[in-house]
């Protein structure tokens, strides 16, 4: 008998080791988990591109490496457990199954994210309205987009193609607005002069700032019911000095103000280049300047006819990249580089092309 429980406390022990070894130990293994590293252009990263394996709770050293011309900005992703996502040397610690991004930036680029970009025609008539587009982008920003205290109803809650209708007729448009303007009857686009009394003067139209209910023809527009008018400082610059120009151009987006840009004449040539910046999640398309300058568009883009120094082409500013090489000393050339919305739907929403043939800005305080 004693013999026999002798046995049965031995097999009791031998099985309780034997459980015992398989609890709560994973069969004896440690977890491991999958680190996936990712980079926007840019840069590179350590870890290399792709997935890595490292045992539960190992701290993995990162480092994001800037090409020249660029800026490390920030890590995203699962970020839970870096020390620090603003530091280009970081550490991350492996509880988990991780996609991390290393992002980097142009340097010199600032870009104002989120601004319309309204295409011709307006609402009530299929022709070109360039500079009534691109000051509807503007307003459409402040009003809508930023809910600026200075803005509110400025744009009567309408579309940009609608705003752009009574833009037009402030400005005189293809000579068919306000009586006041230089532009002369008939003549097709609007004259560098009137882009800004025009924009001044639709801003602060209300029932108080109310036109006469017919003034010389043609006849001004009724008032769009909750339309409401303020007194913004709008600045034209026709300066040739391509310093001083693209100094203020660069001093109007640094501080978030899109703005109005006339050029002598349009004529962009895609490069199909392609850059997203990583801040603002802008995409932005490479664009030269073709040909010197051309007396209107070329198909398909909406017809335009342009009169040098008076009657150009205007696009919204939106951003800028100061000397950058988009192709790495190709053949496109270093330069000073404008982002601007085109108002035409034949190009991308971001068009970046040399500092060059503009002839004037507006610069829009609300």
């Amino acid at each position: 008998m004693k013999h026999r429980l002798i046995s049965v406390a031995l097999v009791t022990i031998l099985l309780f080791m034997i459980l015992g070894n398989g609890i709560g130990c994973g069969g004896g293994g440690t977890t491991q988990y999958t680190l996936t590293m990712a980079s926007t252009a840019g840069g590179s990263v350590v870890p290399a591109l792709g997935a890595h394996s490292y045992s539960s709770g190992t701290v993995v050293n990162l480092t994001a490496t800037a090409d020249a011309g660029c800026h490390f900005v920030s890590w995203t992703g699962n970020v839970g457990t870096v020390a620090n996502v603003t530091s280009y040397i970081t550490t991350i610690t492996m509880s988990g199954n991780y996609s991390i991004t290393a992002n980097f930036r142009l340097n010199g680029l600032e870009i104002i994210a989120n601004v319309p970009d309204t295409n011709q025609p307006p609402t009530s008539n299929n022709t070109n309205f360039c500079a009534p587009i691109a000051m509807a982008n503007v307003l459409e920003y402040w009003d809508d987009v930023m809910n600026h205290a200075n803005a509110q109803n400025v744009t009567a809650g309408l579309i940009p193609e609608t705003v752009a209708d009574y833009l037009g007729w402030f400005m005189d448009t293809n000579g068919v607005g306000s009586p006041d303007r230089v532009n002369n009857p008939g003549a097709p686009g609007t004259h560098k002069l009137d882009i800004m009394p025009g924009s001044v003067e639709y801003v602060r139209w209300d029932a108080t700032h109310n036109y006469p209910a017919s003034p010389p023809p043609p006849p001004a527009p009724p008032l769009p019911a909750g339309k409401l008018g303020y007194d913004w400082g709008v600045i034209m610059n026709c300066d040739t000095n391509k310093t001083a120009t693209f100094d203020m151009y660069r001093n109007e987006i640094d501080n978030g103000r899109p703005l109005v840009v006339a050029f002598d004449f349009w004529n962009p040539v895609s490069k199909a280049i392609s850059y997203t910046d990583p801040q603002t999640g802008e995409t932005i398309d490479v664009f030269d300047w073709g040909s010197g300058w051309i007396p209107g568009s070329l198909p398909p883009a909406p017809p335009e006819y342009w009169t040098y120094g008076d009657i150009g082409h205007a696009v919204t500013g939106v951003g800028y990249i100061k000397t950058w090489d988009p192709d790495g000393a190709g053949p496109i050339p270093s330069d000073d580089w404008v982002i601007v919305h085109d108002n035409w739907n034949t190009t991308p929403e971001n068009v970046a092309i040399p500092w060059a043939y503009w002839m004037c800005l507006y610069a829009v305080t609300p």
